[in-house]
C-alpha cells in the first residue's frame, strides 16, 4: 500500500475476488497450539488468519494437510492479494506465525469476473451440513446434523434416505440459492465424512458435528449470484474451514 497506509477491505473494494495460497508446518502449529491451549485446529486457524491478516483474512478458507500432519495447504477466497496479506503478516503476526504460515510462500491469482450463464464447472467443498434448533431458554443457537433431523422423522420405519442423499439436497439448497447455480440430480458425490468436536467461540464451548466433503458438478445460473456465492462460501462455520468452493475441472462420478 501506499504512504505506509493500513491495507483494509475498504481500500480493495475495487479489486476483484482472489484466489490465495500459503504453505503450512504442522509441527510448529500443533506447537503454537500448546502455548495457546488450543485443542480445535479449525479454531487455530480461524485465531491465527485474523491476528495475522484482521479484515482482510480469508474467509472462506480451507486448510488440506497431508496424511503425516506436518505439511498442509491454505486456500482461501479474499479481496486482498499476495502483497498486501505480507505486508499484514509483516505488521501483526508473532514470529512463530510466521514460520506456521510463512508470509513468503502466500501467492494469489484474480478470479474471473465474469461468468457466462451455462458454463459447466467441477466443484469440491468442505462442509457443516446442519440445521439450527431452539435450545432451552429458545433461542435458536444449537445446532443438529440435517441428517439426523430427518432420520427423526422416521421413528418406526427404516431411513429411506442415505446420508449422501440428504447432504446433496442440503448443499443444493445453499448453491442454487438466489440462481447462483443449477445441479442436476446424482451430480453431487460425499467422498469423506466424521463426527468432529469443535470449539466455537461465540459458544465458548466444545460442539460435536458432521464434518463432509462433497464433489460434483453445476452449472452457472446467475453469473453476479455465483460470484457472491464463491467470495461468500457455503453454510455455517465458514470462518472455520469449512464452504470454500474449489472449483475444478468437470468431475467423473461413476
Amino acid at each position: 500500500m501506499t504512504n505506509g497506509a493500513e491495507p483494509t477491505i475498504a481500500s480493495l473494494s475495487g479489486c476483484n475476488l482472489r484466489m490465495v495460497r500459503g504453505e503450512i508446518r504442522g509441527r510448529e502449529l500443533r506447537r503454537w497450539m500448546g502455548y495457546r491451549h488450543l485443542q480445535d485446529a479449525d479454531h487455530a486457524f480461524h485465531c491465527l488468519l485474523k491476528e495475522c491478516f484482521g479484515e482482510l483474512a480469508p474467509k472462506p478458507f480451507r486448510v488440506v494437510m497431508d496424511r503425516s500432519g506436518h505439511q498442509g495447504v491454505l486456500y482461501g477466497y479474499c479481496m486482498a492479494g499476495a502483497a498486501e496479506l505480507r505486508e499484514s503478516a509483516a505488521i501483526y503476526a508473532d514470529p512463530l506465525q510466521t514460520i506456521i504460515l510463512p508470509p513468503g510462500s502466500l501467492q494469489s491469482k484474480v478470479m474471473p469476473s465474469e461468468w457466462s450463464v451455462g458454463r459447466r464447472l467441477g466443484f469440491e467443498v468442505r462442509i457443516r451440513p446442519v440445521v439450527r434448533k431452539a435450545n432451552t431458554t429458545g433461542r435458536y443457537r444449537d445446532e443438529q446434523d440435517v441428517f439426523q433431523q430427518v432420520a427423526q422423522q422416521f421413528p418406526e420405519e427404516e431411513m429411506p434416505f442415505t446420508r449422501e442423499e440428504i447432504y446433496a439436497q442440503w448443499l443444493s439448497q445453499h448453491l442454487e440459492r438466489d440462481g447462483a447455480v443449477h445441479l442436476q440430480g446424482g451430480e453431487t458425490r460425499l467422498t469423506s465424512f466424521r463426527i468432529l468436536r469443535s470449539f466455537r467461540k461465540q459458544n465458548s464451548r466444545y460442539v460435536a458435528g458432521p464434518d463432509a466433503v462433497m464433489r460434483g458438478n453445476l452449472t452457472v445460473g446467475n453469473p453476479e449470484s455465483f460470484e457472491s456465492l464463491l467470495a461468500r462460501g457455503v453454510g455455517r462455520h465458514r470462518s472455520y474451514g469449512y464452504g470454500m468452493l474449489l472449483l475444478r475441472p468437470l468431475q467423473p462420478l461413476q
